[in-house]
């Protein structure tokens, strides 16, 4: 059903339904590539911009606290985050993308695939695209 109505809720029920019609496809190719779950790609995607705690992540990720724990000593492995103090809590620590997660983040954004989704978008439109993505992932951060 073509989307018309752009109300806030109507572009986010889209979008929303785009993605989760359309992400197992990416899911097993990324996983291919990078050689490991998506939800190790979702975590670095959300230490990017800032230090998480794993109760942060959990809450962002909608997965409980075991799970955000077996995921991150799992990059630390891997070497794409570390532990870290907190700044104002020495009770607790933060997570920490290395230079080596955010390589592989620019690396998976480098790979030539091109999505079923994006296919039909020119270049000019993918990059009008990825710049609403980002305000909306900032407004989101708040």
């Amino acid at each position: 059903m073509p989307t018309t109505n752009s109300s806030p809720i109507a572009v986010w029920l889209a979008m929303f339904s785009l993605v989760m019609d359309n992400k197992s496809s990416l899911q097993e190719l990324l996983d291919d590539r990078i050689g490991m779950p998506w939800s190790r790609f979702r975590v670095l995607r959300r230490l990017e911009h800032a230090d998480r705690t794993q109760r942060e992540l959990a809450e962002r990720m909608g997965i409980d606290a075991p799970a955000a724990s077996v995921i991150v000593a799992d990059l630390v492995n891997r070497g794409y985050v570390i532990r870290a103090q907190h700044p104002r809590d020495r009770r607790c620590k933060v997570v920490r993308i290395t230079d080596t997660g955010r390589a592989l983040l620019e690396q998976l954004r480098d790979l030539d695939v091109v999505p079923a989704t994006t296919a039909p978008l020119t270049a000019t439109e993918r990059k009008e695209l990825a710049r609403l993505v980002e305000k909306m992932r900032q407004g989101a951060e708040k």
